[in-house]
């Protein structure tokens, strides 16, 4: 254990009210005010050592030193952390003391603190214990985390002899998809000691939905074995061979709604290309009757407006115009719906690229509709 004299912890207390004065020119960036705060919870910090109140000493030490560093702050921090039982705090932080450099015109509290640290972090030394984690099959599981007393510890660190205090250490470890497991070690001074976790697949996690927004990782689906070409088919089955399933569905449930989607727009297509063809030839044929009406009708000119003749000439030809506007309608209704089903029928096959056109058509003693696919 390390024993201070009190004429020791007087002079150290002494140190400590100057330290933040006589901080050398590296710290000269901080302000007045927070040297002074600095001296303020040093002063605190050995009133709390001196009482036995080693963690307030810890937390006041360690507030200083973040605000003015000083040697002094320092080894109180780890006299501290050695008289809590934390040996492995206290070497690290009376090595960061004798390892500094200390310019020649430095307080002579520094150098006193660095040669204290010196003779005190031997003392420390044989308290410090090792612990080894392991966790079976660690290489094969994703998303594995390793906490030893709370604390989350780098995978590089599985299986290497860790410096650990003497006491009860917990040591944890869990992954996606598997339960978690920990367990309890207990190291004695200077003591050595080796845990191995082993993760247990979870069942209930295959059955718990993934939140909202996640994308679920895919599963493995079998597929059925399929027969070589030359293999007979049709033949009697033996009773114990399973029935032949059913081929899995290839085609996802985007592409199904683009193919559903193409065949609705081809249909209509063919409604509208359908309708345009009959209105077609219904103002091809009334034309033919109007020419042949207006021929016999010219035989018997003058005629009147009122001859029933010619009126029936006018509506000959009226229907014919109409007609022809229907058809002219259900042609670009027709050409529309086929282009759209096209393209909707070119979208949905996302892995072939294929090239096609389709156009509608009305000439001379004909009409329809025209493509390549």
């Amino acid at each position: 254990m390390i024993r201070i004299s009190t004429r020791g912890r007087t002079a150290l207390v002494l140190s400590l009210l100057a330290a933040p004065v006589l901080v050398t020119s590296r710290a000269s960036a901080q302000s007045d005010e927070q040297r002074a705060i600095a001296r303020s919870m040093a002063t605190d910090g050995a009133s709390a050592f001196s009482s036995g109140h080693y963690k307030e000493a810890v937390e006041l030490f360690a507030k200083a030193e973040s605000l003015v560093h000083a040697p002094p702050h320092l080894l109180f921090l780890a006299r501290a952390h050695a008289k809590l039982g934390q040996y492995v705090r206290a070497r690290e932080a009376y090595l960061k003391i004798t390892k500094e450099q200390l310019p020649p015109n430095a307080p002579k509290a520094f150098f006193d603190a660095q040669r204290a640290a010196t003779e005190e972090v031997a003392s420390v030394e044989p308290h410090i214990g090792r612990l080894v984690v392991n966790v079976e099959g660690a290489e094969a599981v994703k998303g594995l985390a390793v906490t030893v007393d709370g604390l989350a510890q780098s995978l590089v660190l599985l299986g290497v002899a860790m410096p650990a205090d003497p006491g009860v250490h917990q040591v944890a470890a869990n992954a996606p998809g598997f339960k978690p497991t920990s367990a309890s070690v207990t190291l004695k001074d200077a003591d050595r000691q080796s845990v191995t976790l082993k993760l247990a697949p979870d069942p209930q996690a295959a059955l718990t939905p993934p939140p909202v927004g996640s994308v679920a990782a895919p599963t493995a689906v079998a597929l059925p074995a399929v027969a070589p070409p030359d293999a007979p088919t049709g033949g009697p089955r033996s009773p114990s061979e399973p029935a032949p399933s059913a081929p899995p569905d290839r085609a996802g449930s985007g592409t199904s709604g683009l193919r559903i989607g193409a065949y609705a727009a081809a249909g209509v297509g063919v409604v509208g290309l359908g309708l345009g063809t009959l209105f077609g030839l219904q103002s091809k044929s009334k034309r033919s009757d109007a020419d042949a009406a207006n021929a016999q009708l010219q035989t018997r000119c003058p005629c009147r407006k009122d001859d029933p003749q010619a009126i029936a000439v006018a509506g000959l030809d009226n229907d014919a115009q109409k007609a022809q506007t229907l058809s002219v309608v259900g042609f670009v209704v027709g050409g529309v719906g086929l282009a759209a089903g096209v393209t909707l029928f070119v979208l949905s096959n996302k892995h072939e690229e294929k090239t096609a056109f389709i156009a509608p058509y009305l000439g001379l003693g004909g009409a329809g509709v025209r493509g390549a696919f």
